[in-house]
């Protein structure tokens, strides 16, 4: 795997490992559960970021295949892409982001559906990048409903950091639901 999309999936899965340590403080009863009637719920959170990370892939498969069919070049760029979203705060709570409605959580699953599907979006998610491996990434832009044109580094960098937000937010929904005896 190219050197860019390594450090990407070292970033997305050491980002997983948290948000999944995290939520494991809460028991399985108490993760559809709401701290507050405007707050999400542990599984709500989990859905909506399955909801993002879905779309994120697509957009990564559809972009990727366009690309190889059209014999977009290899990649030659060892730089890392670590940093390039830092400017938009994506990962800041101190700034209010309402979700648009399509990534808004319509569900409240258990905690086992919750986890799959979340499992099943980072699989999409690992698969796309998995298929453009070798490719310059950097060069295929794709519109971001929110942050506008991003290479597709950044959209993989996206998933991460919008993760990492929300893990920032699910602490203090566990802080609420299961406090520590």
């Amino acid at each position: 795997m190219h050197s860019r999309l390594a450090e990407l999936s070292e970033r997305l899965a050491a980002q997983r490992r948290e948000l999944l340590d995290v939520a494991s403080a809460v028991p399985a009863d108490r993760w559809q559960t709401r701290p507050s009637a405007d707050r999400w719920s542990v599984s709500e959170i989990f859905q909506h970021l399955h909801q993002v990370e879905t779309g994120s892939a697509a957009v990564l498969a559809k972009r990727i295949a366009q690309a190889r069919e059209a014999g977009h070049p290899a990649e030659r760029e060892e730089s890392s892409v670590l940093g390039t979203l830092d400017h938009f705060g994506v990962s800041q709570l101190d700034r209010k982001l309402v979700a648009p409605e399509r990534v808004q959580p319509a569900e409240n699953p258990d905690r086992e559906t919750a986890q799959r599907r979340l499992a099943e979006s980072r699989a999409a998610l690992l698969a796309a990048m998995q298929n453009g491996d070798g490719l310059a990434l950097g060069e295929i832009r794709h519109t971001h409903p929110r942050f506008g044109e991003l290479d597709l580094y950044q959209w993989c960098l996206f998933v991460a950091e919008h993760e990492k937000r929300h893990v920032t937010q699910l602490r203090e929904v566990v802080a609420q639901v299961a406090p520590a005896s």
